[in-house]
């Protein structure tokens, strides 16, 4: 069964897929983090500083880690682009290109989308080194057999490709009631009972309001 649900999305799974060539980011991310975080790997490839970028944002996300509420001050509206500007000169010594980085996400108020952007370079980082992170969601933790099957089905099913490392995470929300969640890359494969309730409940408005 797991098989067969996952084998539904397998075209549209491994096209946003490619080996990374010169300053291409290996993998396709969309949205506004995904944009950002392209462009700033690319920016670092075209210098050869994908590393000291990433040591950068490793280092502002540890100071989001020990204080929460600098995050939430960098995405709150009631502060003016000169104070978040200062914030983020105040967290520490970084490297021109991030630094410009951040002036530009000042510049286009973007800065509340910080720690999404981190987290989309890491992905792009990851996917750089043949690494890609599966985040399945369940409603209760799963067992090792469970992760294997599914780690299993992505790889010698096709779903992922041209990586040497798929590291699988299991993350759990009661909320979903059963079934999964898989995600990787910008994908997402809902097989949970709250995502199937949600699609029944649809149907009934739909069909009631016609």
């Amino acid at each position: 069964m797991l098989r067969q649900a996952l084998s539904v999305g397998k075209t549209q799974l491994t096209r946003g897929y490619a080996t990374a060539v010169s300053t291409k980011a290996p993998i396709t991310l969309f949205g506004i983090d995904g944009k950002y975080a392209t462009a700033l790997f690319q920016a670092a490839a075209s210098r050869n500083a994908l590393t000291t970028v990433e040591s950068d944002l490793k280092n502002i996300e540890a100071q989001f880690a020990k204080d929460a509420r600098l995050a939430e001050v960098l995405a709150s509206p009631m502060l003016n682009k000169a104070a978040k500007e200062k914030l983020i000169d105040s967290l520490g010594k970084k490297s021109d290109i991030t630094t410009n980085f951040f002036k530009t996400l000042s510049e286009n108020n973007r800065l509340n989308e910080t720690s999404r952007i981190i987290s989309a370079y890491k992905s792009l980082m990851e996917a750089q080194r043949g690494i890609v992170s599966v985040v399945v969601t369940s409603a209760q933790s799963l067992n090792g057999k469970d992760l294997k099957q599914i780690k299993d089905t992505l790889t010698k099913g096709g779903l992922i490709k041209d990586f040497k490392e798929v590291n699988v995470i299991n993350r759990t929300n009661p909320s979903i009631l059963g079934g999964m969640v898989v995600e990787f890359g910008d994908y997402t494969i809902d097989m949970s009972v709250s995502g199937r309730l949600a699609k029944l409940e649809k149907l009934l408005t739909d069909s009631i309001s016609v």
